[in-house]
């Protein structure tokens, strides 16, 4: 049998950690869509004398659907190795017949992709409910929700990029911190991003002198490549887009990479 990578396993160690995480996932699940319908009575009700002009149902769901699939999944990878943070719980992870690989995969799938199309599901299930309801009690005309148009937007593989990035940063964290790791690795995001804006700074104070210098010499240098036919107005989008792009997926699979030695290294 394969030492690094099984099916089987995954499979198992899969259910395992469904088991132990079913109760709190059902109960986080159910009390954002217990809110949701809430805040969706208070607005129906209010708007009940305008069933014919007023419409509040698309919005919302477009609005509602994000917010679960994003921030769950944000929050989910925060905690994906909260059963190491005690010496206890740790001796009990390192002894499940399962390599570091196997536990790091479960966790990343189930945290990104798995959640992703769990979230999407139950949510489409929620929005005939959500939507039914307020048809038959307030006169709303019935809508069925199609949570497919959400990714008919500009720009979307850079959303998607921008979430897979997001989701490894987080995850990254659960790897790195034992304790509070969302919060320590929010932290850390804005520590590091006020060093190297600061940084930045004072390199451009070094080499230019001040900001008002750097800026001419940027717009000189522009000048010079749209000049030298390296950039035209047509493709300056087209070449930021491709290395937001590439940069986006170097650094997501840097920091899965990173996080997956991070972990073997709280096995040892």
């Amino acid at each position: 049998m394969n030492q690094v990578y099984d099916f089987k396993r995954i499979v198992l160690l899969a259910k395992l950690k469904f088991s132990l995480n079913k109760k709190i996932l059902f109960l986080s699940v159910m009390g954002y869509l217990a809110l949701l319908f809430i805040i969706g009575f208070f607005i129906a009700y209010g708007n009940r004398e305008h069933t014919d002009t007023f419409q509040f149902f698309t919005i919302f769901h477009y609005i509602s659907l994000p917010i679960m699939m994003v921030i769950g999944s944000i929050l989910l990878a925060g905690r994906s190795f909260q059963d190491m943070n005690t010496p206890e719980k740790s001796t009990i992870q390192i002894l499940i017949p399962a390599s570091t690989f196997e536990k790091y995969m479960v966790h990343l799938l189930s945290t990104s992709l798995l959640w992703m199309i769990f979230s999407f599901v139950i949510y489409h299930i929620f929005s005939l409910l959500f939507n039914g309801m307020w048809a038959a009690s307030f006169g709303y005309e019935f809508e069925i929700f199609n949570g497919f148009d959400i990714f008919d937007v500009h720009m979307i593989a850079e959303i998607i990029m921008g979430y897979f990035l997001l989701h490894s940063i987080f995850f990254l964290g659960a790897t790195a911190f034992k304790k509070y790791p969302i919060v320590k690795t929010v932290l850390a995001h804005f520590i590091i991003n006020w060093a190297f804006s600061i940084l930045a700074f004072i390199v451009i104070l070094i080499l230019f002198g001040s900001m008002e210098n750097w800026g001419e010499k940027m717009e000189t240098l522009g000048d010079i490549l749209l000049e030298k036919g390296w950039f035209t107005i047509d493709n300056i989008e087209y070449k930021a887009r491709l290395l937001l792009k590439t940069a986006s997926v170097l650094l997501t699979a840097a920091f899965y990479i990173t996080g997956y030695y991070k972990l073997k290294e709280r096995e040892v």
